[in-house]
């Protein structure tokens, strides 16, 4: 079972483009044999909303053992301070391409954290990192792409480091085999939806 927390964001006009901008980012909380992996840890804001997620589940900080971070970008990791103050025992683990604020252990490409797969996806940032929840037949992909409009889309261009890196991740996720598609950003989908945006320019 994959645990959902959702915040949702306003940009104003000017601060990512011309228009205002509204969207969400989500972080999960994913069970396994010893307790509880959190997967990005949202903005700073966003911890009460995790510490609710773990309240309803019958958890607690306590049972958080693992910290595992799709890329750098503030939406994902601007919680993570509070976040190890009240897990200090959770290990972090994140892609090597990327810099974070604290140490975190290099999540390499093929290697398992707590039944997760790591699956590197670079592009949107150079240690951009998809997780492979074999026991939840999921696949979370960070901001390879998220869903917009009931579609999958993919990440701003703004905010992609580099396009073509992407879109062979894309490409390296859509060979994987998976029943539901979790993005960072927008609702669950399924595989037909990244075959589908793939056939899109």
């Amino acid at each position: 079972m994959i645990h959902t927390v959702i915040t949702e964001i306003h940009l104003p006009a000017g601060v990512a483009g011309p228009d205002p901008m509204d969207f969400d980012v989500r972080c999960f909380l994913i069970p396994h044999a010893t307790g509880l992996t959190l997967v990005d840890t949202g903005l700073e804001h966003t911890v009460p909303s995790i510490t609710g997620q773990l309240t309803a589940i019958g958890a607690g900080w306590g049972d958080v053992t693992d910290v595992v971070l799709t890329h750098h970008h503030p939406d994902h990791t601007g919680g993570l301070p509070e976040v190890l103050t009240l897990a200090p025992g959770a290990t972090v683990w994140a892609g090597s391409g990327d810099t974070f604020p604290v140490a975190a252990k290099p999540a390499e490409d093929g290697t398992t954290i707590r039944g997760l797969r790591v699956v590197a996806t670079p592009g949107h940032t150079a240690g951009h990192l998809s997780l492979l929840a074999t026991d939840n037949a999921a696949l979370l992909i960070g901001d390879l792409a998220g869903t917009q409009g009931g579609r999958l889309v993919r990440a701003p261009a703004a905010f992609t480091a580099d396009a073509t890196e992407a879109e062979r991740s894309l490409h390296k996720a859509s060979r994987l085999t998976f029943a539901t598609l979790y993005p960072s950003h927008g609702a669950p989908t399924d595989p037909q939806a990244l075959h589908e945006l793939l056939d899109r320019p």
